[in-house]
């Protein structure tokens, strides 16, 4: 733990140090303990990085099994509370999930439908309905809240421009997949801004 709090130290804001990223990789099939548990709580609720960070941490405590002899509940609870991004919001309910009740889930899925019909940011998504967002949910609890909100968020995705969708999306292991050639990408996102000023 010690050699992962100094490769950890050598981050920057918004980017992992080699070393740490094959830490944290490590920590993916480590039996985890109460310590790299403390450790991974703490980053994620750190105010100092970007939320792609924390979810970099976040993604190990949701894929790793050991991470389920923990008590994460309340953790859980109070992040989904205080994130107002709802592209991490999605993770942090998925962790809670495996503690709570349907009837537990059911409020704050509501609120998270509601959330979902104010304007956000088109990437937030890109992960919302990426394989281990709402899909996993979907398909591991059958909860209706859960079937609810997948269909909430297709429908406010579709409206979308179709020139800010389909760059990227998440497998099961959190990796991101480019879907679209770089060319293309730039392609799109320069009718777009053209597009929008033809408007203003």
């Amino acid at each position: 733990m010690e050699q992962l709090r100094e490769w950890y130290k050598k981050c920057s804001d918004g980017g992992l140090h080699p070393e740490y990223k094959k830490s944290l990789n490590k920590l993916k099939t480590t039996e985890l303990t109460q310590e790299h548990i403390d450790f991974l709580c703490e980053i994620i609720c750190s105010k100092k990085h970007f939320w792609e960070f924390h979810l970099t941490h976040l993604e190990i405590l949701l894929l790793n099994p050991s991470s389920k002899k923990y008590d994460l509940k309340s953790f859980y609870a109070e992040r989904i509370a205080r994130s107002r991004r709802l592209a991490i919001k999605i993770f942090f309910i998925r962790g809670f999930s495996q503690y709570a009740s349907e009837e537990e889930l059911e409020p704050i899925m509501k609120r998270f439908c509601n959330n979902l019909e104010k304007n956000h940011d088109y990437i937030d998504y890109e992960y919302i309905l990426s394989t281990p967002g709402l899909p996993y949910l979907v398909q591991n609890y059958g909860y209706s809240c859960f079937e609810t909100a997948y269909k909430k968020a297709k429908e406010e995705y579709a409206k979308i421009s179709s020139l800010l969708r389909g760059y990227f999306t998440l497998n099961e292991k959190f990796e991101q997949i480019t879907l679209l050639p770089n060319e293309e990408a730039i392609k799109r996102m320069r009718t777009f801004i053209e597009q929008h000023k033809t408007k203003q």
